[in-house]
This record gives structure tokens, C-alpha cells and sequence, in this order.
């Protein structure tokens, strides 16, 4: 079942096929939490939300319309929105980031500077708007294309490009700050 694409494995999970559907999670949940962790930045929240997301394209599965979007897309972009709205539930509230431990099997210099060059960037879109951080997240992080982020977000070419002008620019000012200190 592994070797089936995408596709297949779509139309077989919409038929109910559990197998179909675990292999698709297998292929693309790492990738899924990767882009919800980088929006909210707290491990356990991100796995909520990725877990909450995957309970809902199951439930869903049936209404999914391939001739609209690739299944990572959507899948992506219900995980997205419930990141926005986990961020707009927890504005005011203060963000806590654990500290990573740095293991014995990578080069320990390298992986405290990533882990240094991964909190400055958190710290720098910690001023962003829910929008403005899932555009940066998707277009500058994750390198997604401008369709695929409209699919995601629901916004417009325009808005997104707006919306990605204003991240760009605010997390351009608080790297430099956090960067001359």
C-alpha cells in the first residue's frame, strides 16, 4: 500500500479504508507538524493541533474535491487554520518555548547556532499577526507557492503578498534588534 500514490490512497480512504488513510497520515504528518510548530511554537500545542486536524480530515475525507486541491494542500490548510485560531485564542497570553537539549550524535557548535538562528526567528515573528505569520511561515519557511498559500489561507494573491510585504519588513526590524544586542 505504500507504493500507491496520493491519489489512490485518497479515493481509497474515501471509500472508508482505514490502511489507505494511516498511510497517508505516515507520509505526511512530520511535514504537517513541522509547518503548525513553526506558527505556534509550543511543542504540545502543535500536536494538538496537527492531531485535532487529522480527526477532521478523516471525518471529511468524503468532501474532499482533488479537482480543487492536491490532498497535502488541504490537509495542510486545515491544519493552518487551526493553528490561526489557536494563536488568536492565546493572544494575550505570554509564549513559552522549551529549551532544546543539544545530543551527543550532531555536532554540538552547529546545533546551538541553529538553535540560536530557529529562537531569533521565533522571537522576530512573535510581533506578527495570525495572517501575517502563517503567510511568512508558508512563502519564506516552508517555500510554498503563492497558489498554494491563497488555498491555505483563503486570502488573495494580493493580500497575501500585502500580508507577506508587512511580515518580511517587521521580522527584518526585530532580527536587526535582536541582532545588535
Amino acid at each position: 500500500m505504500e507504493s500507491l500514490s496520493d491519489e489512490i490512497l485518497v479515493e481509497k480512504s474515501r471509500a472508508g479504508n482505514q490502511q489507505a488513510f494511516a498511510v497517508l497520515l505516515e507520509r505526511h504528518t512530520d511535514y504537517c507538524y513541522s509547518i503548525v510548530y513553526r506558527m505556534v511554537n509550543v511543542k504540545a500545542e502543535a500536536e494538538d493541533i496537527v492531531q485535532d486536524a487529522l480527526v477532521t480530515v478523516w471525518q471529511k475525507i468524503r468532501s474532499f474535491d482533488s479537482q480543487k486541491a492536491k490532498f497535502t494542500t488541504w490537509l495542510y490548510s486545515i491544519a493552518t487554520r487551526m493553528a490561526i485560531d489557536a494563536l488568536r485564542k492565546r493572544k494575550n497570553q505570554v509564549d513559552v518555548h522549551s529549551v532544546a537539549i543539544i545530543s551527543e550524535d550532531h555536532n554540538g557548535f552547529t546545533q546551538l547556532c541553529n538553535n540560536e538562528l530557529e529562537e531569533s526567528v521565533r522571537q522576530a515573528t512573535s510581533s506578527l499577526t495570525e495572517l501575517q505569520k502563517a503567510v511568512f511561515v508558508l512563502r519564506e519557511i516552508e517555500e510554498m507557492e503563492v497558489v498554494e498559500v491563497s488555498y491555505i489561507t483563503g486570502l488573495s494573491a494580493k493580500q497575501i503578498k500585502d500580508n507577506l510585504y508587512v511580515a518580511r519588513k517587521k521580522v527584518r526590524q526585530q532580527l536587526e534588534k535582536i541582532m545588535s544586542v
